[in-house]
């Protein structure tokens, strides 16, 4: 279901790791490049959490589902139009913007979340945004496949921004790490996509954007 994502991510991190093992340490620009790693790989990364979220969204869509049929916690997706709706009017209009939420709701639309909607604060994707991601598709199991990856996408976000913000140059973050430290954080953040790519798929597979009641007419149906 989630197969092109998944061939997707293979085949970039494999060209990453490939990227890793031929920098010339004998080359004075080394230490450049190994700063730049942290570019490389968060754009990797970033990019695969946009397509699981946007194919998951296209996947409830493509159901063909009606609101009351979705979990309540899946409302901030549903709803996520008329939520914003709420925060660019004055209050001349805000009671006409609330009372077209409930009109939605009395009339059960069918479900149509925006396909590019980010269910995060707009900032690069760390922890509190996958959270944020999943708490919003009304997940509840761990969002990382360790606790302790956190540190690392921490750590890849900071220094990713240290450089295009201008704050740190490439070798003053590549200074930091060898060649063997970026393999290991390419191991690492590859795990990090792979165990995302699966929770959100079987997320889909079981349909738990549907209430109980709905999941069990559609298994047993």
């Amino acid at each position: 279901m989630f197969e092109n994502i998944k061939e997707e991510a293979t085949r970039k991190f494999c060209e990453l790791k490939l990227w890793v093992a031929n920098i010339d340490i004998t080359n004075d620009y080394n230490v450049i490049t190994r700063g730049l790693f942290f570019v490389y790989v968060y754009g990797i990364y970033e990019e695969i959490i946009r397509e699981v979220v946007s194919f998951t969204i296209d996947e409830i869509n493509q159901a063909d589902l009606k609101v009351s049929e979705c979990i309540y916690e899946l409302y901030p997706l549903l709803f996520s139009e008329e939520y914003d709706s709420l925060y660019n009017v004055g209050n001349e209009h805000k009671w006409e913007k609330r009372w077209k939420i409930s009109e939605k709701l009395k009339q059960d639309a069918t479900v149509n979340i925006s396909h590019d909607l980010m269910p995060t604060d707009g900032k690069n994707i760390r922890y509190r945004q996958l959270y944020s991601i999943a708490r919003s598709f009304g997940m509840n199991e761990n969002i990382l496949p360790q606790n302790e990856v956190g540190g690392y996408i921490q750590e890849m976000v900071d220094n990713r921004n240290y450089i295009a913000h201008g704050n740190k140059t490439p070798q003053e973050v590549g200074r930091n790490y060898t060649i063997r430290d970026l393999q290991r954080r390419c191991e690492i953040i590859a795990e990090v996509c792979t165990y995302i790519i699966s929770i959100y798929e079987n997320y889909i597979m079981e349909k738990r954007y549907l209430k109980i009641e709905n999941i069990n007419q559609t298994f047993n149906g």
